[in-house]
């Protein structure tokens, strides 16, 4: 027995005194016994001596042992990184990594992502640090431990000779343009929802916002309230995670079927497929399905944005003796602004909605719009028309064109006349301007 533990006293000797040459930070051999570094994987450290490798030597041994431990687990790992708090897609820090270490540094090397005269200073740590004006705070730890790895790596590469000559042709990073992968950025995604379907949320508040809802949700339970109050954002996480917009079947997304009444819908009908909002909760609910599933290849693949934004008003308009033959076709309601130069050049509001032939009626509620950049673009803000002269134009899709074709727009064809009012253009359905549809 006093054998047995005087051996055991020996071997903790030894185990103590190559800890005293080791990193205490880092867990590797320093060089001053290189040949006392482990060989490590993504699996964790494996027993005995450094085996023969081109890539190690007496100063780079370290990097090859820093690169397997925790740059190649990166690679290897099944749970995104860091770089998908920013982008839905397009860009994972996987893309700028192979199992090959030498071709990994040299081709950071060749694409400028790497600074072997300012390691610290390599644009691909910059890259890392990037984050979101509100931090996830288990991404931003994922984040520093991703940094600290390339960081610790770069730093230890820089001094190896044989990776410093190393060449490589390989490509490295995302396959796809910058413009692609701008694109698909958490915050250019969130600016198209803000202009495309929350600028309408309005239409739906009154059984879906916790503000206003609580006779809905006593009937029908807390799911119905999908609108998260002065929050865009954490709205469409919440429509995404409860299939309100479904990115895998864009066209059995709830926001599409429920108010069109393709399915059944207690609030009833709140548009048709191809009025100004069906296009616009089309134009983000196609967009974000081919963003969050790669889609976009090319920059020609890329939607073109649309130059128009609008605001949902509370500002009711109503056309009476609407002919009944009219009726449930669609009719587009456009206004323009009297200028000292005439009409304005662009419409400064714009409603449709179906005709109510029996009624002989057609009403509903005005959406300011604006071009994109625009003075007046700012000014609708508010939710107020100036009041003053207009001219309104009247459009009725009689032969059904936005049922075949939601992206069409109508225009001469659709044509049925226009009437010039004036108004101040009061908020509230009870008091609400009304027109005269034109003699025909």
């Amino acid at each position: 027995m006093r054998l047995y533990q005087l051996v055991q006293l020996s071997c903790l000797a030894v185990l103590l005194a190559s800890c005293q040459q080791s990193d205490p930070d880092s867990g590797l051999a320093t060089e001053a016994d290189p040949q006392a570094s482990s060989i490590t994987t993504g699996e964790g450290v494996s027993g005995g001596m450094v085996p023969d490798n081109p890539q190690v030597s007496a100063s780079g041994g370290e990097a090859l042992a820093v690169f397997e431990k925790r740059i190649l687990p990166i690679f290897q790992a099944n749970k995104p990184s860091s770089c998908t708090e920013c982008h839905l897609s397009g860009v994972e820090l996987r893309d700028y990594i192979q199992t090959d270490q030498a071709k990994t540094f040299a081709s950071l090397v060749r694409v400028g992502l790497i600074d072997v005269e300012k390691p610290d200073d390599s644009k691909i740590l910059r890259f890392i640090n990037r984050s979101p004006e509100k931090p996830n705070l288990i991404t931003d730890k994922v984040r520093q431990q991703e940094h600290d790895a390339f960081q610790a790596w770069i730093r230890a590469a820089v001094k190896d000779p044989a990776l410093l000559a190393a060449k490589s042709s390989d490509s490295t990073g995302p396959q796809i343009p910058d413009e692609v992968i701008r694109h698909a950025r958490k915050d250019r995604v969130l600016a198209s929802f803000i202009d495309n379907v929350w600028t309408e949320v309005g239409r739906c508040a009154a059984c879906h916002s916790p503000d206003q809802n609580q006779k809905q949700v006593k009937e029908h339970g807390e799911q119905v309230s999908w609108i998260t109050l002065r929050n865009p954002q954490a709205t469409l996480n919440h429509m995404v995670d409860a299939g309100i917009i479904n990115a895998d079947e864009p066209l059995e997304s709830m926001l599409l079927t429920k108010p069109t009444m393709q399915v059944e819908h207690g609030g009833g009908q709140k548009m048709v497929v191809g009025d100004r909002t069906y296009k616009q909760f089309r134009r983000f609910i196609d967009d974000y399905a081919s963003v969050v599933n790669g889609r976009y290849k090319t920059v020609a693949g890329i939607p073109v944005e649309s130059d128009e934004l609008s605001v949902v008003t509370d500002i009711w308009f109503k056309i009476t003796e609407v002919p009944a033959r009219y009726d449930k076709m669609l009719l587009q309601a456009d206004l323009y602004r009297s200028t000292g130069a005439g009409w304005s050049k662009h419409r400064v509001a714009s409603s449709d909605r179906l005709v109510f032939g029996k009624g002989k009626l057609w009403q509903h509620s005005l959406s300011l719009t604006a071009t994109r950049g625009s003075e007046w673009a700012d000014e609708m803000k508010s939710g107020r028309l100036p009041a003053g002269r207009y001219l309104v134009k009247l459009y009725i899709d009689q032969t059904g064109r936005l049922q075949k074709d939601f992206r069409t727009e109508l225009g001469d064809e659709e044509f049925v006349g226009q009437v010039e009012i004036e108004s101040q253009w009061p908020s509230g359905y009870g008091r609400m301007t009304a027109i005269q549809f034109p003699t025909e």
